[in-house]
């Protein structure tokens, strides 16, 4: 029952980044809005889902690698989650420079389209809430969720042996 509801609420706070990322960001050549940041509105309604989603993944991982006893297997899917993590990170940062260089430079270049604006508005909204990003988090949940549920399981047989 934790697999399926992992599994709901990563697609349903995937399916509300990629709508911010997509919908909520401005590009290059269209006008912008000098009202304000609507991504605000959309990351306000999508926070709560992916604030779920990581409780979520942390305690499947963490139940996972409690019941899994090969600790090679353990060992394996950390050094991969770490590997994955690390790629994501790599390509979250191209992603950055990618938009940034469309843009003609970040906030605090005077020749950019978004000179003076802040770190986090229409144009810039999917350098924070993308792909890259989402799977970054998560899979830094789910690291973190299979570490506690080996040092767990450790506690519990060490309460145990001394009573």
């Amino acid at each position: 029952m934790l697999r399926l509801s992992w599994l709901i609420s990563i697609g349903i706070s995937l399916f509300g980044v990629l709508l911010i990322e997509h919908f909520f960001t401005i590009t290059a050549d269209e006008s912008g809005t000098a009202t304000g940041n609507l991504g605000a509105v959309g990351l306000a309604l999508v926070l709560p889902f992916i604030l779920l989603s990581l409780f979520i993944t942390f305690c499947y991982f963490a139940e996972f690698s409690c019941q899994t006893r090969d600790r090679i297997l353990r060992n394996c899917l950390l050094i991969g989650g770490f590997a994955l993590a690390a790629a994501l990170f790599y390509y979250a940062l191209e992603y950055q420079k990618d938009v940034y260089s469309s843009l003609g430079g970040t906030t605090k270049e005077k020749g950019s389209i978004i000179y003076g604006f802040p770190m986090l508005n229409e144009y810039t909204n999917k350098i924070f809430i993308n792909f890259y990003t989402f799977a970054f988090i998560h899979t830094l949940s789910a690291v973190t969720g299979a570490i506690f549920g080996i040092i767990k399981p450790q506690k519990q047989q060490n309460k145990t042996d001394g009573e």
